[in-house]
C-alpha cells in the first residue's frame, strides 16, 4: 500500500449534526440508562476536541429506539431515505457491565437469551448473512483522559439489539451513495447500570464519545483501504518488494483513496493495479491508524471476494503472496499494523461464507 499523503482540511469551528440514540427499559427494568442520558441531550452543545481543546459546535438529535425489530431498524431506515448526520452513536445499556464498553464490531448474528418488547425471541439466526461488520474509526488511539472514567474496548456487542441495530446501521451507511471516503462514523457504546454509573457521568461520557467520532485522530489523517480477500485457505496477504516502502514486509494488499474517491472504488482499483484481480468489496471490519516520519495514515479493512477466482494474481508492487488460515503459527514481518489486523480478523470476524476454491501459499492450485 503506497501511502503518499494527502491532507483534507477541515474548520474546527465547523457546526455537526449528530444522531445519539437510546433504548426503551426492557426485561423488566423500569428504567434504561441510556434512554435517560439520551433524552436530556437534544438541542445546542459544545464539545471538546480531545487532541487540541478547540469547541466543537454540535447540534444534537436524540432518539429514543423501541426494543424490537422496528426499533433495530429504525435508524437504517432513516439513513436510506435520506437522512444525514455527522457521526451516529448508539447508546445502550450493559446490565452486567461495570464500566461503559466501546463497541468495535457488530456481529453477524442474532441469539436472544430473552425476548424483545414484542416478544420476538431469535436464536442460532444471522441478521443478513453478510458477515460481521467493523466501524470505520480507530478508538484503540483515543484519549483516555478525555472520559470520565475507565472503558473496555469490545469486539463483542452481544447478540440481542443492541448488535442487531449496531449492524443495520453499519450495513445501511456503506449503501448510502457519495460516501468519500468513508461514511461518517457510527459506533455503539454499552454503558453500565445506574448502580455503576451516575446519570452525569453517563452523560459525560457520551459527549467524550461523540467527540472523539468528530475528531478521532490527533490531525487530519490519509485514508487508505486494505482488502481482506478471502479464500476457503484464509487471508490473502502480500510482501513488499524491497526497493519499496515497508520493504520485505508482510501487508493487506490496497492503497490510499485519491481525492473524492470513495473506500469501495479505491479497493476495486487498488487490487486490480496490485495484483491484477477483480474484487467484489462488501463492507469494512475496521480501521487502524498509524503515524510516522510521512505522515499520518488511517487503514481501513475491507471484506473482499473475487469476481473470478480462477484468475491468479499478477504481482507488481509485491514479490511474493500467501493465504493465511487460522491455524497459521509463523512469525511474519508485518508492515506497520497489519499484525495486529491479522490478529484482529482470524481472531474475531465471521465471513460470509465463500465459494472459492482452496489455493497453495503461493497463489497456485
Amino acid at each position: 500500500m503506497y501511502q503518499k499523503p494527502v491532507r483534507r482540511f477541515v474548520h474546527m469551528d465547523s457546526p455537526f449534526r449528530v444522531l445519539i440514540t437510546g433504548f426503551e427499559p426492557f426485561a423488566g427494568h423500569d428504567t434504561n440508562i441510556s434512554q435517560l442520558v439520551v433524552s436530556g441531550m437534544s438541542g445546542r452543545r459544545t464539545l471538546r476536541c480531545p487532541w487540541q481543546g478547540a469547541a466543537l459546535n454540535v447540534v444534537a438529535e436524540v432518539d429514543t429506539l423501541s426494543v424490537d425489530a422496528r426499533g433495530a431498524q429504525r435508524t437504517a431506515e432513516r439513513l436510506l431515505r435520506g437522512e444525514r448526520w455527522d457521526a451516529i452513536l448508539h447508546v445502550g445499556l450493559c446490565d452486567t457491565c461495570e464500566v461503559p464498553r466501546i463497541e468495535r464490531l457488530a456481529q453477524d448474528k442474532l441469539d436472544m437469551r430473552l425476548p424483545d418488547n414484542a416478544g420476538r425471541r431469535l436464536t442460532g439466526s444471522v441478521i443478513d448473512g453478510q458477515g460481521d461488520r467493523g466501524c470505520w474509526v480507530d478508538p484503540t488511539v483515543w484519549q483516555p483522559e478525555a472520559f470520565p472514567g475507565p472503558y473496555d474496548l469490545s469486539v463483542d456487542a452481544g447478540t440481542y439489539l443492541c448488535n442487531e441495530t449496531y449492524h443495520a446501521t453499519l450495513a445501511a451507511a456503506v449503501e448510502v451513495a457519495g460516501s468519500s471516503p468513508l461514511p461518517p462514523p457510527v459506533l455503539f457504546l454499552h454503558l453500565p447500570g445506574e448502580k455503576h454509573m451516575p446519570l452525569h457521568k453517563a452523560e459525560a461520557f457520551v459527549d467524550a464519545c461523540t467527540a472523539h467520532l468528530l475528531r478521532p485522530y490527533p490531525e487530519e489523517p490519509v485514508h487508505v483501504v486494505a482488502a481482506a480477500l478471502r479464500g476457503v485457505d484464509g487471508y490473502l496477504i502480500t510482501r513488499r518488494a524491497r526497493n519499496e516502502a515497508d520493504g520485505g514486509e508482510w501487508e493487506f494488499p490496497g492503497g490510499k483513496c485519491e481525492n473524492d474517491e470513495a473506500w469501495s472504488q479505491t479497493v476495486v482499483r487498488e487490487i486490480q493495479e496490485e495484483l491484477a484481480l477483480e474484487v467484489k468489496p462488501f463492507h469494512p471490519l475496521g480501521s487502524w491508524y498509524r503515524a510516522n516520519e510521512g505522515g499520518s495514515f488511517v487503514i481501513h479493512l475491507v471484506a473482499c471476494e473475487e469476481v473470478n477466482p480462477e484468475i491468479e494474481p499478477s504481482l507488481t508492487v509485491h514479490d511474493a503472496l500467501k493465504w493465511l488460515n487460522e491455524g497459521f503459527k509463523d512469525v511474519l514481518p508485518w508492515a506497520g499494523r497489519d499484525g495486529e489486523m491479522n490478529d484482529f480478523v482470524q481472531t474475531h470476524i465471521t465471513p460470509k461464507s465463500s465459494p472459492h476454491r482452496p489455493r497453495s501459499s503461493n497463489g497456485r492450485r
